[in-house]
């Protein structure tokens, strides 16, 4: 990886975009390639079986599985279409510990393998990896309302159904201050599960007073970093108590309220973090190994066009359909969502119940 980033960018940039994939003795490199690219040079299932399917479900987290389950299990052909990973971000969660039926907690690699054996017993078609770029009408220039049966494209393919299911999920909202751009995929980072193996026995800051900052602060500082200091904007964290109480009995985890990231300085590698202490209005510079970030949720949801949005770009929905008749929306991705697990499979049931409900009426 190094060497690689170091021949494209000119220096040892962590720089996740360049790949080399070595196949069969033959070399290839990929700058900033696509997950279709890899899967097609590695050979993977690229192709759908069939052409028409009554539910299209774009995404392959907890609410997209919970509803092909249900789908499959009444009998309807059900597509999954997953851009990533199956078990969305679940997948990447170190240990689901609220997940009911398992009194022991559980890995998110884990529970999302079982929630994919569990899919495919029901016979459910998963592609992955690959990415919906649209959701169209049936015909060319006719509406959502003038058709009857909606036409999904991906990358390599393009299905005609009845009905979508959109559970695309969110993404962690990116830090945007003066310099991180050039740091991003060096030492600003995600995702904990996935980089923090490069900060051991070092120092990192982790900025956020949510759940998730609290949660994967807990984790870095036990599996990995010597020291872990939460950032936080407000006056309070928004974390649960729980989790408050944890991070105040836990050694070497500090958290510093009212204090605001304002610029990051260095190219090649960070060298100090300028940050704003909003009650005094002073600006120190402070020296810590590596950032990682979980300020909040931005929805997957820039590919859909002539469907409602909120501001933000979370899906409207009554009972889980959207304005559009026949679309669906269930998880994270949908306004009212509360980002958790458990209840993005509760919304993937009930949105098959609507699904189920509509295809009986059409």
């Amino acid at each position: 990886m190094y060497d690689t980033n170091e021949a494209i960018f000119g220096t040892k940039k962590r720089k996740v975009p360049a790949v080399e994939v070595i196949k069969d003795g033959e070399r290839k490199l990929f700058v900033e390639p696509s997950n279709y690219e890899l899967a097609n040079f590695l050979g993977l299932a690229t192709q759908a079986k069939k052409s028409f399917y009554h539910t299209v479900i774009i995404g392959a987290g907890p609410a997209g599985l919970t509803a092909a389950i249900y789908l499959a299990r009444d009998g309807y052909d059900v597509l999954v279409i997953e851009q990533s990973t199956i078990g969305g971000q679940a997948f990447i969660t170190n240990r689901l510990d609220n997940f009911p039926g398992f009194p022991d907690g559980i890995t998110g690699a884990d529970f999302a393998e079982n929630v994919r054996r569990q899919v495919e017993r029901f016979g459910v078609e998963i592609l992955s990896p690959q990415k919906v770029q649209s959701i169209g009408t049936c015909h060319p220039g006719g509406t959502f309302d003038e058709c009857q049966y909606k036409v999904v494209k991906t990358e390599a393919q393009e299905f005609t159904c009845s009905t979508v299911l959109v559970a695309t999920g969110s993404n962690y909202r990116q830090l945007t201050v003066p310099g991180s751009d050039a740091l991003l995929g060096i030492n600003i980072h995600y995702c904990a599960t996935c980089d923090g193996f490069f900060y051991k026995n070092k120092k990192i800051f982790v900025i956020g007073g949510g759940n998730s900052a609290f949660e994967e602060s807990l984790f870095l500082k036990e599996k990995f970093a010597d020291h872990v200091t939460i950032i936080i904007r407000r006056e309070e964290p928004q974390a649960s108590p729980v989790l408050q109480e944890k991070v105040k009995d836990k050694e070497g985890i500090d958290v510093w309220v009212n204090t605001e990231v304002v610029e990051l300085v260095g190219e090649d590698s960070l060298e100090a973090v300028r940050i704003k202490h909003t009650n005094t209005g002073e600006v120190k510079e402070y020296h810590p190994d590596g950032i990682f970030v979980f300020i909040g949720l931005s929805p997957n949801t820039k590919f859909l066009k002539g469907v409602s949005l909120d501001p933000l770009g979370f899906i409207t929905t009554s009972q889980q359909q959207s304005s559009v008749k026949g679309i669906f929306a269930a998880g994270d991705c949908r306004l009212g969502s509360v980002k958790q697990a458990v209840a993005a499979a509760g919304e993937g049931a009930a949105a098959a119940i609507a699904i189920r409900e509509y295809l009986s009426n059409t």
